[in-house]
């Protein structure tokens, strides 16, 4: 598997070092590079890309901007200098943050983490087969089919899973949840919910609908969403 990537980096040296890395990986398809986020911008609005080398601080306009102002995110590995940035990579939700010079061991690392998000993205398109999960309620467990939940959604300290007729409510994170789930159709499409790509009734901008509630996209997990449909046009 190659991953279509692109460099954004403005220091002459780290590009070098990364475009290197990039041309010795099996892994990586380097398509374009660019030393600044306007035309990486530009281009981004024009092309399906899996992955982007960027640099978090840039003359103009920064890697932090540049992805405020992509309407999909692509998968991305920041590389800086600075590890103050790993509170906006965890924001972001990135794939992994090299710091800068950037290693050999490191940046094969840092595919091989990327290469696995894409392997799963694949598995998501997957048709889904019977399965369930085991909540329990006021000292026992109950039983829901996956094939009845609707979504998951996160409310302070607690999840409420919907089903098709009725909702449960128990203490907990949806990034554990997320974790144990073990189902190719239910997929985190916002830091707050976890939707059934089978229950989606349409998908608008940057929001899905599922059983008249309105549910949130988030930019980074909408490219991930759409390869999991089966989209004709």
């Amino acid at each position: 598997m190659k991953l279509r990537s692109i460099i954004v980096e403005d220091e002459i040296l780290a590009f070098k070092a990364i475009k290197r890395l990039c041309e010795k990986s099996k892994h990586i398809e380097l398509v374009d590079s660019f030393n600044n986020g306007k035309d990486a911008l530009d281009f981004l609005n024009e092309n399906e890309i899996d992955l982007i080398f960027l640099d978090v601080e840039m003359p103009g306009m920064s890697g932090l901007e540049l992805l405020e102002n992509l309407s999909n995110i692509p998968q991305v590995i920041f590389t800086t200098s600075n590890k103050e940035y790993a509170y906006e990579a965890f924001e972001y939700e990135v794939t992994d943050f090299i710091k800068k010079p950037v290693e050999a061991l490191r940046f094969e690392k840092a595919v091989e983490k990327a290469i696995g998000v894409e392997e799963n993205l694949k598995a998501i398109a997957l048709n889904s087969s019977k399965a369930e999960i085991y909540l329990r309620v006021d000292g026992k467990y109950i039983r829901i089919p996956y094939d009845e939940i609707l979504y998951f959604e996160n409310v302070g300290d607690y999840i409420k899973i919907i089903t098709e007729g009725k909702a449960h409510v128990f203490h907990g994170a949806l990034k554990t949840i997320d974790a144990k789930l073990n189902h190719p159709r239910l997929l985190k499409v916002h830091r707050s919910f976890i939707v059934n790509l089978d229950k989606i009734i349409d998908i608008e901008d940057n929001t899905i609908v599922i059983n008249k509630k309105v549910i949130p996209i988030s930019r980074a997990h909408k490219p991930i969403l759409m390869k999991s449909l089966n989209i004709l046009n």
